[in-house]
């Protein structure tokens, strides 16, 4: 189960939280229930990539309102006539903007979060905000972390509670149990996953003591044993279809991972300065590389050209 954030404006989330009313442009199956989509240019997730029933989404209204709805992905449909797209939706600041994909997904666990949850990013959330730019997000390590507790601790339903716990990989306790006492419904997909080679990123990490190439942060899982995650500078899926290959590996700490995976660092592939959007106490430095990793510059200057967005 992947957790995303999921922007939207406070004047589409009423649209965008009872779903599409039309059955002239959107399947039977989808009326009334919540919906999302993703403009032209939008920054978010290959819509077909996500896992129908299982990748969660943590839905939050822009401009300070915060998290007010978690919703569970059903489709993702490519927007084939920008007549089924809401008006609200196309009006950005006065600019009409067309639409590429609509997710549409399940008003479950919680569709309406009441009061909504409001972000305190200057205590509560070890990241800055402008992560939480775009129109979807996907949520890692620390930053994932944060975000669940920080819900839990605000209150949200029973079952809400048990599929972030999920998220988070933790066993539900005796104080959380299922919304219902009958078991929910079971729809079998067919999905396409990418095979990693978890031995080879696990060798990477090990290389560099599981310390960031970028940062030389060096973290702890729950059970105090060294934590670092391995990133495709060219990403496996499509449409990049990169190698699982060491040359196209990085370890970095979660916070830098997302910050490569959303296009906010650039590496130049020759010198191996590092620039930053945002992070200051990294712009400006060289990316640490072992004497026995080569990292191939043909996927840093892809990832500079096709990924980094600054």
């Amino acid at each position: 189960m992947r957790l995303w954030v999921l922007n939207t404006l406070p004047a589409h989330w009423e649209r965008c939280r009872d779903g599409p009313q039309d059955p002239t442009h959107h399947p039977e199956r989808h009326l009334g229930q919540p919906w999302h989509g993703i403009p032209a240019g939008g920054r978010a997730p290959d819509p077909r990539d996500l896992t129908p029933g299982e990748d969660l989404f943590v839905v939050r209204q822009t401009g300070g309102v915060g998290v007010s709805g978690v919703w569970t992905f059903e489709e993702a449909r490519r927007v084939e006539d920008q007549e089924a797209v809401p008006d609200v939706w196309r009006d950005h600041d006065g600019e009409t903007r067309d639409y590429d994909w609509f997710l549409h997904c399940r008003g479950t666990p919680e569709r309406t979060v009441e009061p909504p949850m409001r972000e305190d990013f200057g205590g509560s959330f070890p990241f800055h905000h402008s992560k939480l730019t775009g129109t979807a997000i996907e949520m890692r390590g620390d930053d994932r972390a944060a975000y669940v507790n920080a819900l839990l601790d605000h209150g949200v339903s029973e079952a809400a509670q048990q599929r972030l716990r999920d998220a988070l990989e933790l066993s539900a306790t005796g104080s959380v149990r299922a919304a219902d006492d009958e078991p929910p419904e079971r729809t079998e997909y067919t999905t396409t996953r990418t095979i990693r080679d978890t031995k080879l990123s696990e060798m990477a990490k090990e290389q560099y003591d599981y310390r960031c190439q970028l940062c030389g942060d060096r973290r702890e899982s729950r059970d105090g044993s060294a934590y670092a995650e391995a990133h495709h500078v060219k990403p496996l899926g499509p449409p990049h279809r990169g190698p699982d290959t060491a040359a196209n590996l990085l370890v970095l700490c979660p916070n830098h991972h997302a910050d490569f995976d959303y296009g906010r660092v650039r590496v130049d592939p020759e010198s191996l300065l590092v620039e930053h959007a945002f992070d200051d106490e990294v712009d400006g430095t060289f990316l640490t590389v072992d004497a026995d990793h080569d990292p191939d510059s043909g996927f840093l200057a892809y990832h500079n050209e096709r990924i980094a967005e600054f």
